[in-house]
């Protein structure tokens, strides 16, 4: 019976390595340096199924750290305002359940050393003690700042003592203002002499501003 257990755990192991491993390594290598206008052209090779390609490159891109906001400006570049907000929610509220699954079973000690490398040593205890409506609210407002490394939020996040609903929840709601502003970017990008186009650069700046001052508070 314990060997039994010993090879399960094993088997497990091992698969956790093939997965990370599957996930990093082909979405970086078929990715790199990919823009928006790359994102469109691929997605919108799709035909019917773009809406379901967007949604599957969202879920598994930002694994490898690919930027969240190239992909958000090519859903407002694709499908607009409206149906590029549920396309992108969607896609990344899947993302942030994947992220924070791999930190939490899979890939438990090498996403570990990856949050140690390249996030700073006060947010890693932050976001470990992270519990209760104390981490709601953190992680909350952590997703409004653009600047905030949001792949490593996930990982550390998956790390730390939050549940998993909370966690998506918070993940879901805070991403919300940012993903408006980047899609609605896209979607004006069509034409950049309008005044919608030149309000969409104004209203990125703002969160910018906005959420850096917050920050600094914080």
């Amino acid at each position: 019976m314990l060997q039994v257990k010993v090879v399960s755990s094993q088997l497990k192991s091992i698969l956790g390595v093939i997965t990370l491993a599957g996930l990093t390594v082909l979405p970086a290598f078929l990715f790199s340096g990919t823009s928006s206008k790359g994102i469109q052209s691929l997605v919108s090779s799709f035909g019917l199924f773009a809406p379901m390609a967007y949604i599957a490159l969202f879920a598994l891109l930002p694994v490898v750290f690919f930027p969240v906001a190239v992909l958000a400006v090519a859903g407002g570049l694709l499908f607009g305002l409206g149906w590029g907000s549920v396309y992108t929610l969607a896609g990344a509220a899947i993302n942030c359940a994947l992220m924070f699954l791999l930190a939490r079973s899979l890939g438990q000690r090498r996403i570990q050393q990856l949050v140690e490398r390249r996030l700073s040593a006060v947010w890693q205890e932050r976001l470990k003690l992270a519990s209760g409506r104390s981490g709601f609210f953190l992680l909350n407002f952590l997703r409004l700042i653009p600047a905030v490394p949001y792949g490593l939020i996930n990982y550390a996040c998956g790390l730390s003592e939050m549940r998993f609903w909370p966690y998506m929840i918070a993940s879901v709601l805070g991403i919300i203002p940012g993903t408006i502003v980047f899609l609605n970017l896209g979607d004006k990008a069509l034409d950049p002499a309008s005044p919608s186009f030149w309000l969409a650069v104004a209203l990125l700046i703002a969160l910018f501003a906005g959420t850096f001052l917050m920050g600094e508070k914080l």
